[in-house]
């Protein structure tokens, strides 16, 4: 939005709609909406009769098979989208068309193409399009990011980043393993969360370059399954990104270290360290929540920051989709240095 069409803050609450009532819808998004005061349940989208059925009786809401007569009968402020990706763009589009902002689950679309496209109509049509990064709202992330622009580490020169789960430990829905659907395999479901939050933690800064290798041979999916890729910014920094559909372990590991030139910082758990005075101190507030603990919590944060955004009590939004341009943009870099046997560099994307 241009800063010129900046809306002034509302006490009213806002009237959202829910469009794609799978798991996330379910488990996550409409017991976390029904319970605010900031926002009003209006209408729920599916095109399955009998989950759309269950879901509209289950919250007392009117339900809709198609997308476009939810946006035409019910008239709301603004919509949260929790199709498969595919469907991204051209709801989003059609709820921008009607006036109407837009929350959309990740991935935000299925490449970067599409989502240049959405930022740009977006733009146009001077509404809000925000983009559900959670991890982005988890207390540990929020008490790093203060801890990474307060400089306390120092210029961070590595970073390492891991999410590697057991090929038994889970069930993927099953649009996830189909490319034209999915936009991707591990690296949109997995890297993509982790590109996003560490791309925010040190605060955007520009990719220069990208070697990156994938394959598919654990699962023997259409998409792939695992990834490593090596990314160099602009400010000296290195990220090592690896993630797995496949790992062949006792449990799933998931991890990110941050390493400064005046200390270092990891997330689950959170620790950090800082040079005091030449020796190395530990930082870490006391008390560290429990994964599930902030995982959970980071959801209701999530949406009750996007409230204040979408109400105009919030100026400075966070989880843009002018910042998921930037990280899609590293998405399609990673998936066509492995495509291409070579480094990309930012030049040629």
């Amino acid at each position: 939005m241009t800063e010129s069409s900046e809306r002034q803050p509302s006490a009213k609450p806002l009237r959202i709609a829910v469009i794609g009532l799978g798991g996330a819808a379910q488990v996550i998004h409409l017991p976390i909406l029904s319970a605010m005061e900031s926002f009003e349940l209006v209408g729920v989208a599916d095109i399955e009769p009998y989950k759309l059925s269950r879901i509209s009786e289950k919250y007392d809401l009117p339900g809709f098979l198609d997308h476009e007569n939810l946006l035409r009968s019910v008239q709301p402020d603004a919509v949260l989208i929790c199709t498969p990706t595919i469907n991204h763009l051209p709801i989003a589009l059609s709820a921008l068309r009607a006036g109407v902002d837009v929350i959309l689950e990740k991935p935000v679309t299925r490449d970067y193409e599409e989502v240049l496209r959405l930022a740009d109509f977006a733009r146009e049509a001077e509404r809000r399009v925000l983009v559900a990064m959670n991890h982005r709202f988890r207390q540990d992330v929020t008490v790093m990011r203060n801890f990474l622009a307060s400089g306390e580490l120092g210029r961070i020169w590595r970073v390492r980043l891991g999410w590697l789960k057991r090929s038994t430990s889970w069930a993927r829905s099953p649009w996830l393993d189909q490319k034209n659907i999915s936009g991707g395999g591990v690296l949109m479901d997995l890297g993509l969360q982790m590109l996003d939050f560490t791309h925010w933690l040190l605060g955007c800064p520009k990719v220069e370059r990208v070697v990156a290798f994938a394959q598919s041979a654990s699962l023997n999916k259409e998409v792939e399954d695992t990834v490593s890729a090596t990314i160099a910014y602009e400010t000296g920094t290195t990220l090592q990104l690896d993630v797995s559909w496949g790992l062949l372990a006792e449990q799933s590991v998931a991890y990110a270290y941050f390493e400064g030139e005046q200390g270092s910082a990891r997330l689950n758990p959170l620790v950090l360290y800082k040079t005091l005075q030449g020796e190395l101190v530990n930082v870490t507030p006391v008390r560290s929540p429990e994964p599930n603990e902030l995982y959970n919590a980071s959801f209701e944060a999530q949406m009750h920051h996007f409230a204040s955004v979408l109400r105009g009590e919030e100026t400075t939004p966070v989880s843009t989709v002018d910042e998921a341009v930037e990280v899609m943009q590293l998405v399609d870099m990673i998936y066509r240095s492995s495509r291409e046997g070579r480094e990309i560099r930012s030049d040629e994307a």
